[in-house]
């Protein structure tokens, strides 16, 4: 016999947040000599955008550059980081958008 309707429960499932400051901390540990921030434009903990500044940047490109900053985020992806969007420069790349 089924519960009446009032009965009924539905459970969303939401899935853990990732933390910034954990994942700045963790990418700075990482990437000694990096300078990095972390943000969360939407405030939902799970799209995130980070950029990394580091001198080991120079002469790689942009892939080999992600390619880094993956490494140093270890299992986050697996865990409770969606999305995360990378912009990877030098120092000397930054100054040039001064």
């Amino acid at each position: 016999m089924r519960p009446p309707h009032d009965k009924l429960c539905f459970f969303m499932y939401v899935p853990p947040m990732a933390n910034p400051a954990q994942l700045q901390q963790q990418l700075t540990e990482a990437l000694p000599g990096a300078d990095v921030k972390v943000l969360d434009p939407m405030n939902d903990g799970q799209h995130l955008e980070a950029l990394v500044i580091s001198p080991d940047f120079e002469g790689k490109p942009m892939l080999a550059r992600h390619r880094m900053v993956n490494k140093a985020l270890g299992n986050a992806f697996e865990t409770n980081l969606h999305a995360l969007r990378l912009i990877t420069k030098t120092p000397t790349e930054m100054d040039a958008l001064k």
